[in-house]
């Protein structure tokens, strides 16, 4: 990995965070509030443990965006689009499948809230890698 490469997973470790943060605790806090089953959610939330899950996804995008080789803003973008809507789809309808946790109306909500949240890092990391 070069410094290049780290610096790009960083920076799409850091946009995850911070465009998370604002579309999940803020944006879609209610509606999550209304779909979750509250009772097992941890209260504070481990975000020692929610940072250290940005760590190999940053690495993942970063790999993907490279892989895919268009290394502009609009092409990590939707790089990121399609991985974190794919991603999202997988992991929503196997836990929808398999607990009782999420109604299905945030199980087919949240991998848009992933894809919106993943584009803006495939832009930022695509844009890092192409300097």
């Amino acid at each position: 990995m070069t410094k290049h490469f780290v610096a790009a997973a960083l920076a799409g470790m850091l946009t995850i965070a911070v465009v998370g943060g604002l579309l999940y605790g803020l944006v879609f806090a209610r509606f999550f509030r209304a779909n979750v089953d509250s009772s097992i959610m941890r209260s504070p939330p481990g975000f020692v443990w929610v940072a250290l899950s940005h760590i190999p996804f940053g690495i993942l995008l970063a790999l993907v965006v490279q892989w895919h080789g268009v290394l502009t803003p609009g092409g990590g973008a939707l790089t990121g689009a399609i991985l974190g809507l794919l991603m999202a789809l997988s992991y929503n309808l196997s836990h929808y499948g398999t607990t009782t946790v999420w109604t299905l109306r945030l199980t087919l909500l949240e991998p848009f809230i992933t894809m919106v949240t993943v584009a803006a890092a495939g832009a930022v990391v695509a844009a890092i890698l192409a300097k």
